[in-house]
């Protein structure tokens, strides 16, 4: 009744946690996949807990509010969301099954599975499961064998999103896994490798921290832990003695490995971050040494990060030096094509997981696991023989209720043509005019960027002028200084690079004792044109015991360290 030719709405992704809701629309265009839309909000408090909607009402206003900031159009197709829910919240069990299985006798298999292994009536819950062709192998009985991937929810928990959305007027589409969605997305931007690469995934979310053993965009191993960002900012609040969101807003400031910072409250800040990451640390060991016990010793060739904890500065080099493995920031959106003003590229990494459920299968060039705990759709609460919630008898209609329904189905369809009249007389006027108020948005935007981008190219060529002028007519020459540093070098060092940054000059070589290295930082100390100068690093080389890498840290005095400042500005222009 009324279907007037049935059109599908747009299918957006909605990634939902403490401290953002994003919502995200991508298309498969010539020009590649491309980011259609984007929006942001803050999420309001106490609508989520442990990254699970607990008021779906609110947090569907918030979204509500998205579709319109991302210009969805209202008269439209209902749109659809996908969702990704926090991987604690989900039972994700590996298990080997024989190749060649009937698919009627698989199943059976995998029901039983999750029968035994879930901790909630089987029939309260969300179950799908998929099949991992490249972990097929030969077992040391000689039987050919290959995984399968079983996820299972509570249902209670997946009809939270369909409340949400049904208060943001909009259709519940695929219900995803975090730490699955992440993995879809760094297959995407290419970071898994090919065939036999093996990674470590780490999604530090602001709940929990994610972590997967990854072969081949394959999940092989993977758990969660109950430490995140919010963990973080929780105990840099308490350390501080300052408001949580004074707390969160602090978090991008903080230097997590190098020198340490000379404001002591960062300081404090940072050895607070350095004993939570420390922690996450540990837990990525203890699971990369539970799964050598499982397979046998097995080499991890990187280390990815995604997520939120990817704003705290110089992560990838903490745990780079904790591991001792090659340990990279991923980009999900290296490849995607979108407007550069669009998305920050600070926020880049925190998209990893919205980006991979805004992803369609046949997108992706390698095979990746494609779960949805929302594919049989919406299933009834109400007098449901599964039971997923109890009706007493004091719920039951009353008499008065046939009536009422019958009133109520009368305005309904009263409701449902006056809405046909619209949607097919008066809103595709009002649509075509709302296309073209966009597209001139869109020129203006366009001739906006060409302006601000010549402004800036003005700003930095003035720039670079004034500091021309002034190494011409005020800085001293370089070469008083670098005279000094070559009088005040004793015969036993060897540099390789000096560099000069903004009031500071970086001195980098190799020496044959440590005694050399404080020789030189003590004559360079009493030189006319420095301050002080700092032993910043010493290390001596495993494979040439008689050769120490050094770094000294010198600051200098004079105009010389006026005219710096300026060189380093120009020099971080467009």
């Amino acid at each position: 009744m009324f279907s007037f030719g049935k059109k599908k709405g747009p299918v957006l992704a909605v990634d939902i946690n403490s401290d953002s809701i994003t919502l995200i629309q991508m298309e498969k265009t010539r020009a590649g996949i491309e980011v259609a839309r984007f929006a942001c909000s803050p999420t309001p408090g106490n609508s989520t807990r442990e990254g699970i909607i607990a008021d779906p009402e609110v947090v569907g206003t918030i979204v509500l509010d998205l579709l319109a900031n991302a210009h969805v159009p209202p008269g439209g197709p209902t749109p659809i969301i996908n969702v990704a829910i926090p991987a604690q919240a989900v039972v994700i069990r590996l298990m080997p099954v024989p190749v060649g299985m009937p698919p009627e006798e698989l199943a059976d298999v995998v029901t039983q599975e999750a029968t035994n292994h879930v901790p909630f009536p089987i029939e309260d819950a969300n179950i799908d499961w998929s099949a991992m062709p490249a972990t097929e192998r030969t077992d040391s009985d000689g039987v050919r064998r290959i995984d399968i991937i079983l996820a299972a929810v509570q249902r209670s928990i997946i009809e939270s999103y369909w409340r949400m959305a049904d208060a943001a007027g909009v259709k519940l589409g695929r219900v995803d896994i975090s730490s699955l969605s992440v993995v879809r997305s760094l297959a995407l931007a290419g970071y898994l490798g090919s065939s036999g690469h093996l990674s470590l995934i780490a999604n530090i979310r602001h709940d929990a921290t994610d972590i997967n053993i990854v072969r081949s965009a394959m999940p092989l191993f993977g758990r969660s832990v109950m430490l995140g960002m919010d963990t973080l900012t929780e105990a840099v609040s308490r350390s501080l003695g300052i408001h949580y969101d004074e707390a969160l807003d602090l978090l991008p400031e903080i230097v997590l490995f190098g020198l340490p910072p000379t404001d002591v409250r960062m300081g404090q800040a940072a050895q607070v971050a350095r004993t939570i990451f420390s922690d996450i640390a540990d837990e990525l060991l203890r699971s990369l040494d539970f799964y050598k016990s499982q397979v046998g010793d097995v080499k991890v060739d990187q280390i990815l990060l995604t997520g939120p904890g990817c704003l705290i500065q110089n992560l990838d080099q903490y745990i780079s030096n904790r591991m001792n493995i090659r340990t990279i920031v991923a980009d999900p959106m290296r490849d995607l094509v979108f407007e550069p003003d669009l998305i920050l590229d600070s926020m880049r990494p925190i998209l990893s997981a919205l980006v991979g459920s805004s992803i369609e299968p046949g997108w992706n060039p390698s095979f990746t696991v494609n779960l949805d705990l929302n594919k049989e759709g919406r299933l009834p609460l109400l007098f449901d023989e599964r039971k997923t919630m109890v009706i007493s008898p004091e719920m039951r209609p009353l008499p008065w209720f046939k009536p009422a329904l019958t009133a109520s189905i009368a305005v309904l369809v009263l409701t449902l043509a006056y809405w046909a009249y619209l949607v097919h007389f008066d809103l595709p006027a009002k649509d075509r005019s709302i296309a073209k108020l966009t597209l001139e948005e869109t020129e203006n935007r366009k001739e906006l960027g060409a302006l601000n981008n010549l402004k800036q190219s003005n700003s930095i060529l003035t720039s670079k002028k004034k500091l021309l002028d002034a190494i011409v007519k005020k800085s001293q020459h370089w070469s008083s200084v670098l005279d000094e540093i070559r009088t005040k070098t004793p015969n036993t060092v060897q540099m390789e690079a000096i560099v000069f940054d903004g009031e500071k000059l970086r001195i980098q070589g190799h020496a044959t004792d440590f005694k050399s290295i404080s020789e030189l930082t003590v004559n360079l100390s009493d030189s006319p044109n420095f301050q002080q100068c700092i032993v910043e690093s010493e290390t001596r080389n495993e494979k040439d015991p008689d050769s120490i890498a050094f770094a000294v840290v010198g600051d200098l005095k004079n105009s010389l360290s006026e005219a710096l400042p300026q060189l380093s500005e120009a020099n971080h222009g467009p």
